[in-house]
């Protein structure tokens, strides 16, 4: 990186960071939820959103916006990149808990 950030644009990459790693932190989470949740005697099918979030929301979203912010280049690309991918994230989980039957409290 050629050129020193200012002081906005190091907070916009610090917060852009920080939520990357949090939603890497929940994909983790998420399939040991999903492990200790699923029907026993089931299919298996609960591990398919695992699947979902890491293809289709990790990888188009969070890796992109990960790599940007790690660059310091495009901050605010990187920002909605991972604003997408936090509601994406938060609307997965919803819906894992509806199909799950789990209370959402």
């Amino acid at each position: 990186m050629g050129r020193t950030l200012s002081i906005g644009d190091s907070r916009l990459r610090l917060s852009v960071l920080l939520t990357c790693w949090a939603e890497i932190a929940f994909i983790v989470f998420f399939t040991v939820f999903l492990f200790r949740h699923a029907n026993p005697r089931g299919d298996g099918m609960e591990m398919v959103a695992v699947g979902f979030a890491f293809m289709l929301i990790f990888l188009p979203f969070t890796l992109p916006a990960l790599i940007l912010a790690r660059n310091g280049r495009w901050l605010v690309l990187a920002a909605v990149l991972a604003g997408l991918g936090a509601f994406a994230y938060f609307s997965v989980w919803l819906e894992v808990v509806s199909e799950l039957g789990l209370p959402r409290t």
